[in-house]
């Protein structure tokens, strides 16, 4: 029904907008909440470097007050750093101040005193920029790396506290080493000055290898110990290089995940280009949304990196919320729709509906009354008050139409009959005086006779070709079939009829039809197909060259060909020649004498009127080939 069809249209129409809108909003949506996510882990991010900053400036700051100590200045002064009590003071220092090392150096950078066992000196510290800053008489601290005989020089313990094994991790990169004997460390000197001049450096640290105090403060500020479905829903990092030194984020098992290594495009990014990486990442063994910073040490060398990261199933989960929210909603949405839609629609489709049924009344061939125009919307009131004024005028053409045509073709019918009688006649006198039969000619009257034969040849089949045109536009076209042989019913005779053309053209003609080929169709239709297809083979074929007939059996019928040399048909004319009053056209010697542009249409006409076919096929300026099927005859279907 129309009704349903539009419904479906319109129904189709709005689901695909609903379908578009809701893979628009909800990627919209998971692509908002992503972002947001990820402008959260930034500012966090800059939330722990504020944290780090602070724990720098702390030992800074220490070491500073340390470095302006009545004590120290007097011991720097004499130079007395052997005597116990100044041991013992330094040691209280870094103690108060949470140091894991306090040093101090001599005026061209080396170490005179350690407030740790094994105490140590006697090494110098120049490589250190911090130092470096410090003998120019400026305070300075940074994050720096120390080896493992720097940590065992500087206090007992402080190498193992900083080994690490590392474990293979998904992601990682590929990666020969097994452990991390470094030491990521927060590294700071201040000058000891009397007057104005440089008398000694203090010099000292805290190690960030496996300081969870810092990370744990990170993400109590930034997080506030949010968990989500058990675990943290926020974690920090110290990198040093690519492995993790100090970490809030957890293994399986629940241990921290120390030792584990950063995803290798991390690492490229941020390691080797120096970049921040903010975005999506694989974590040890979740996804996270993520951000890193590159940590450069006193020199500007990248060392490792600061971490922060927010577990992604929450926001993944929050999104998918909102947008089974919003395709809810957009489902709705969608059912109020199709409800108009069908009310639309059915409004629609009773005068649609009417207007069809007129149209296919109307070109079944009948004449419908007046579509009424009621319930019909403004629109749809203007196309049926159209049409039936079309439809209307159409009636009183076709029917004036209809009259001239029967009265044509009644015209067409009588004369083209009417002539046969008077062109036989011209065609036997014609005939008899070619053969002197009525006495001896000129010259020139064998001459007007020749022209007088070879224009009542035209005219016989023109009288023939309207004849068929008139019975075919009558549908008058019903073929008698019977059982007759083609080569000498229809072919030997041709040949003769048309011996003289192709002599004249040095033509010739090879038949491969065999004796015994039977037909079971109309004989004279037969003719006339054979007939036509054969006088255009001479008539455009090249002087000299072949004309070809064969025949193969197909089925239940015969499938013919005729071929003849010559310059082909265009490519674009292989289907319009059989249409009405459709001339080829070329250059041939007899392309003078001008068809009806009846012959190929007649042709096709009785082919498909004893259910056979034909096409044509051509290769210009080589051959043209026409191939059709007629019906065997049951006894010699083998």
């Amino acid at each position: 029904m129309l009704r349903t069809k539009l419904f479906k249209a319109f129904a189709g129409t709005v689901f695909l907008f609903a379908v578009l809108s809701g893979l628009l909003g909800a990627r919209t949506i998971h692509r908002r909440v992503l972002d947001e996510a990820q402008k959260r882990v930034r500012m966090d991010l800059n939330g722990a470097w504020s944290q780090v900053r602070h724990k720098m400036d702390m030992v800074e700051l220490s070491l500073s007050f340390a470095a302006a100590k009545p004590a120290v200045v007097h011991a720097a002064q004499g130079g007395k750093w052997d005597d116990p009590e100044i041991q013992r003071r330094i040691e209280q220092i870094r103690i108060a101040a949470r140091l894991d090392f306090l040093d101090i150096l001599s005026p061209d950078g080396e170490v005179v005193l350690r407030s740790t066992p094994p105490y140590a000196k006697g090494d110098s510290r120049l490589s250190d920029a911090a130092v470096r800053a410090a003998l120019k008489g400026e305070a300075s601290v940074y994050i720096g790396v120390l080896t493992r005989d720097e940590l065992e020089r500087e206090a007992d313990g402080l190498a193992e506290r900083a080994f690490l094994e590392l474990e293979d991790t998904p992601r990682a990169r590929k990666s020969m080493r097994s452990s991390e004997t470094r030491g990521m460390t927060v590294v700071s000197a201040a000058p000891i000055m009397e007057g104005g001049r440089l008398l000694g450096v203090v010099y000292g640290g805290r190690l960030l290898n496996r300081n969870f105090e810092l990370v744990d403060e990170i993400c109590v500020m930034a997080y506030g110990g949010e968990e989500y479905k058990g675990a943290a829903m926020g974690t920090a990092t110290v990198f040093l290089d690519d492995c993790r030194v100090a970490t809030t984020v957890r293994q399986k098992n629940g241990n921290r995940a120390i030792g584990s290594r950063v995803s290798k495009e991390v690492a490229d990014r941020v390691l080797d280009n120096g970049e921040p990486w903010v975005g999506e990442a694989f974590v040890v063994k979740d996804w996270y949304i993520t951000a890193y910073d590159p940590i450069r040490n006193g020199d500007g060398a990248v060392i490792g990196m600061l971490y922060v990261g927010i577990l992604k199933q929450p926001f993944l989960d929050h999104g998918r919320s909102f947008i089974l929210r919003y395709l809810g909603l957009s489902m709705l949405f969608l059912l109020l729709a199709l409800v108009i839609a069908y009310v639309v629609a059915s409004r629609i489709a009773q005068p649609i509906h009417r207007l069809v049924e007129a149209s296919n009344r109307m070109s079944g061939g009948m004449r419908p009354g007046p579509v009424p125009s009621q319930s019909a919307c403004r629109e749809t009131s203007d196309l049926i008050e159209a049409f039936n004024q079309m439809s209307t005028t159409l009636a009183e053409r076709e029917e004036r139409l209809l009259a001239l045509n029967r009265n044509y073709m009644e015209t067409l019918g009588f004369v083209s009959h009417e002539l046969k009688s008077p062109v036989a006649t011209i065609m036997n006198y014609a005939y008899l005086l070619n053969q002197k039969r009525l006495g001896p000619l000129t010259e020139a009257q064998e001459k007007a006779i020749r022209s007088i034969e070879s224009g009542s040849k035209r005219l016989v089949e023109m009288v023939r070709h309207y004849l068929n045109l008139s019975r075919i536009e009558n549908k008058e076209v019903h073929p008698v079939p019977t059982r007759f042989d083609v080569l000498s019913e229809v072919l030997q005779p041709l040949s003769d009829d048309l011996g003289a053309d192709m002599a004249a053209r040095q033509m010739r003609l090879t038949v491969h039809v065999p004796q015994g080929t039977f037909l079971s169709a109309d004989a004279n239709m037969s003719r006339e197909v054979f007939e036509n297809l054969l006088g255009n083979a001479v008539k455009y074929g090249r002087a000299g060259g072949e004309v070809s007939v064969s025949v193969e059996p197909e089925g239940g019928m015969m499938r013919f060909r005729i071929r003849n040399e010559g310059e082909g048909i265009p490519a674009d004319k292989l289907d319009a020649i059989f249409q009405k009053f459709t001339r080829l056209e070329g250059s041939s010697a007899v392309r003078g004498q001008k068809g009806t542009g009846l012959g190929l249409f007649i042709t096709k006409n009785i082919i498909e009127a004893h259910g056979g076919a034909i096409r044509a096929a051509s290769k210009q300026g080589e051959w043209a080939e026409f191939e059709f099927t007629l019906p065997a005859c049951p006894e010699e279907k083998k």
